[in-house]
């Protein structure tokens, strides 16, 4: 069985190495879009390309966000031209969590013709009190610890090979699930449901105040700049940055509260008692060649965005048509 990945990412140097080193020991190949980087992310990527990886890096330059539009010919690509059996389809802060190759296949191999394989999305936590000052860049992975019940369990889906069978499918925005056209939005395609002892994505959202603002108000206005208007959509990005815009700062309650809720509306948010957190590391046995620790400068590149949309901006007034890098 030939295995695959995907993913787009944008400023995410804290993380990136470990995401596709890690998910190079479970598939047999990975492509990243990397979304207009500024932050070291686009060097680190080319240099893993230099050591001969089985990645490749594609561009996207535009300033909105525009992730299905992006990953499903990916996908589609994979499937035709790679041959490949299953197209997992991942972001930066996500790692495939399985006791083996050999158990991830079989599971996949149980999977009903035709559908496409959810795996469980489980949130880890990393300790967030002095791990700003850490030498390992890798200290806030190995640290992280899982939540014993997620708030809203939600999956990430792996695209099977009859994704080509089906030309107006495309994977929805947040990589949950396959839906089979523009028109029938709230009637996805059949889905097998992995279990998660034998498959599952680790999920890390946060991992500092720096990285989580530098996230959230980039993130946010790169969903606005897209034009989509759907509340479902991204809504914790929108309730995050609308707690910076009104001059908040997130302390380190605040990064825990956030975790441990992801994806769920702040009026439903509970509290999470670090105590049931579960230890049980996901990491593989991976070392950094690129990678340095330290803390992410959220304010300047909030800048050097926003100096982005202005000048695409710009570039759209004076009749280009289109936007500038």
């Amino acid at each position: 069985m030939r295995l695959c990945a995907v993913a787009i990412v944008r400023n995410e140097a804290d993380i990136v190495e470990a995401f596709v080193r890690h998910n190079l020991t479970v598939v047999d190949r990975l492509v990243v879009v990397d979304h207009g980087s500024f932050d070291g992310t686009s060097e680190i990527l080319a240099a893993l390309v230099r050591e001969g990886l089985p990645l490749t890096v594609a561009a996207d330059e535009r300033v909105g966000f525009f992730q299905p539009e992006v990953l499903t010919p990916l996908a589609r690509d994979l499937l035709r031209h790679d041959s490949a059996d299953f197209v997992f389809m991942l972001d930066a802060d996500e790692f495939l969590k399985t006791p083996s190759r050999r158990v991830l296949e079989r599971t996949l191999a149980r999977a009903p013709q035709g559908m496409h394989a959810l795996v469980p999305w489980v949130t880890y936590i990393p300790e967030f009190e002095g791990a700003a000052g850490a030498e390992d860049p890798l200290a806030p992975l190995r640290s992280a610890k899982r939540l014993p019940v997620e708030r809203k369990p939600q999956h990430k889906v792996a695209v099977a090979r009859s994704f080509l069978e089906t030309p107006a499918a495309f994977v929805a925005m947040g990589n949950h699930r396959v839906l089979p056209s523009d028109e029938t939005p709230d009637a996805p395609c059949p889905h097998a449901r992995l279990p998660q002892e034998a498959a599952a994505v680790a999920h890390v959202p946060v991992r500092s105040a720096a990285q989580l603002t530098a996230k959230i108000a980039i993130g946010w206005l790169a969903y606005l700049s897209s034009g989509r208007n759907n509340p479902a959509l991204s809504f914790h990005w929108g309730e995050a940055y609308a707690k910076l815009a009104a001059g908040r700062r997130f302390s380190p309650s605040d990064l825990v509260a956030m975790a441990a809720n992801y994806s769920v509306p702040e009026s439903e948010w509970v509290a999470s008692d670090r105590a049931t957190w579960v230890d049980e590391p996901f990491l593989a046995d991976i070392g950094l060649r690129y990678s340095k620790a330290g803390p992410v400068d959220d304010f300047a590149a909030v800048l050097r965005f926003a100096e982005r949309m202005a000048r695409a901006g710009y570039q759209l007034s004076a009749g280009t048509g289109t936007a500038a890098p």
